[in-house]
């Protein structure tokens, strides 16, 4: 019973992560839809947001060594308690980066604009969120085989990261967008590629959830695996001819 009542609490730990997870991704999916749509309402609903998800960080975390304290927790326990802190820290991260650029969003609604910049902030945006997401439901599936392919999405967001930064010093056109919005608009790329790094962040703490390995050394046994599958294939063709 007292281990029945343990792995119940564990449960319970879970799925208040997997829930305040959801809560960010809705952060920013209206912070997309405010990028998306120029409109600084939207942003707005968002201000304050920072505080509230701070507060359930801390009450996750309190859990987490109320757990240690109470319990004698096994090593995938212990791997357990110690992968739900850090990804509360990167989620909690992210919803304070997400209302940092619904703020600025909000600040500058009046300011010039550059349209190719603004394009190329939605496109990060989009790919920003959609990474979060991924790493969310890796987590919650605890799936270690998607988790390896959140570097290759990862690659892709840096690009952008360079091709918007490239604008904000480089415009395409001459006095594009007012000075504030073009250093807000510099920021708010640099909080994009955090919350990129923050959901692959999260596939890795998946994998060492699940394997109690780091994902740079689950990635090296992983990557040594393929190459040996591939010699043995062409050891077998030989053989055959």
């Amino acid at each position: 019973m007292p281990r029945e009542s343990f792995q119940r609490e564990l449960d319970e730990l879970y799925a208040e992560i997997v829930a305040l997870g959801q809560e960010v991704e809705s952060c920013l999916g209206n912070m997309v839809e405010a990028m998306e749509s120029q409109d600084a309402g939207i942003a707005r609903q968002e201000l304050g947001v920072d505080a509230r998800f701070k507060s359930r960080g801390e009450e996750i975390d309190e859990a987490c060594m109320l757990i240690q304290a109470r319990q004698a927790p096994v090593a995938s326990d212990l791997r357990l308690v110690y992968t739900v802190q850090a990804v509360t820290n990167h989620i909690v991260r992210v919803g304070t980066l997400c209302e940092h650029i619904c703020r600025a969003i909000a600040d500058t609604a009046d300011q010039d604009r550059d349209e190719d910049l603004t394009v190329a902030l939605l496109e990060m945006a989009r790919s920003a969120r959609s990474l979060f997401h991924q790493g969310l439901e890796i987590f919650e599936a605890r799936d270690i085989d998607r988790a390896r392919d959140l570097q290759a999405a990862d690659d892709k967001v840096d690009l952008l990261y360079s091709e918007a930064m490239n604008l904000v010093v480089n415009p395409a056109v001459s006095e594009a967008g007012s000075p504030e919005w073009r250093m807000r608009a510099a920021l708010i790329v640099h909080y994009l590629e955090r919350i990129s790094d923050h959901g692959v962040d999260i596939g890795g703490r998946t994998v060492f959830l699940v394997t109690g390995e780091r994902m740079e050394s689950a990635m090296r046994q992983y990557l040594d695996r393929d190459l040996h599958s591939e010699g043995d294939e062409e050891d077998e063709d030989e053989e055959d001819h």
